[in-house]
């Protein structure tokens, strides 16, 4: 009789340990699925980096005018601001503004540089730009509120010395940054 209940014992414990395991293999799937699940959430959104694009581009060309607070040797020659560094400023600071084919040719980008003179900063003694012209309207947009679905706008200011003539210019760069269709959902 014993041994007729040791062997029902073991019976019992085998079917005990199959239920366990459906239990054990639902508990994986559950988990392994929550975590399916944020991942997919987290990663499904498309990071908005313009306005860090517009600021490494407002860098660039900031480190392009001026080195150390003076004012880069090709924007000034003997007659004043050099028109030939106007006419190739993208090739002189290195810089590329065509972006990718997903936008259909239509540029991504615009930026715009004035220089003032220390004495006079109403008037624009220089200035040039480069871009889509049409994405302005966007930071006049921003100004009152601000939209997902517009280009980011960014100014920058700073001043930089002229040591030959011993002037002091501010520099103000604006640029602008759409890629709506890729960075924003």
């Amino acid at each position: 009789m014993l041994l007729k209940y040791l062997n029902m014992i073991k019976m019992y414990k085998k079917a005990g340990s199959k239920i366990i395991s459906v239990y054990w293999f639902a508990m994986i799937l559950l988990v392994a699925g929550g975590i399916f699940g944020m991942v997919y959430l987290f990663y499904s959104h498309p990071y908005d980096v313009r306005e860090l694009e517009a600021e490494a581009l407002s860098n660039s060309i900031a480190n392009c005018l001026s080195n150390q607070g003076e004012i880069n040797k090709a924007i000034l020659d003997s007659e004043g601001f050099n028109e030939s560094f106007k006419n190739n400023f993208l090739e002189e600071c290195h810089l590329n503004l065509n972006s990718e084919d997903i936008f259909g040719g239509i540029p991504q980008y615009y930026l715009e540089i004035h220089f003032f003179n220390s004495n006079n900063l109403e008037k624009s003694l220089f200035n040039f730009s480069e871009g889509n012209l049409n994405l302005i309207s966007s930071c006049e947009i921003q100004k009152e509120k601000e939209y997902q679905r517009e280009a980011v706008c960014l100014e920058k200011e700073f001043f930089s010395l002229d040591k030959f003539n011993e002037e002091l210019y501010l520099i103000k760069i604006l640029t602008i940054v759409r890629k709506t269709e890729k960075n924003v959902k």
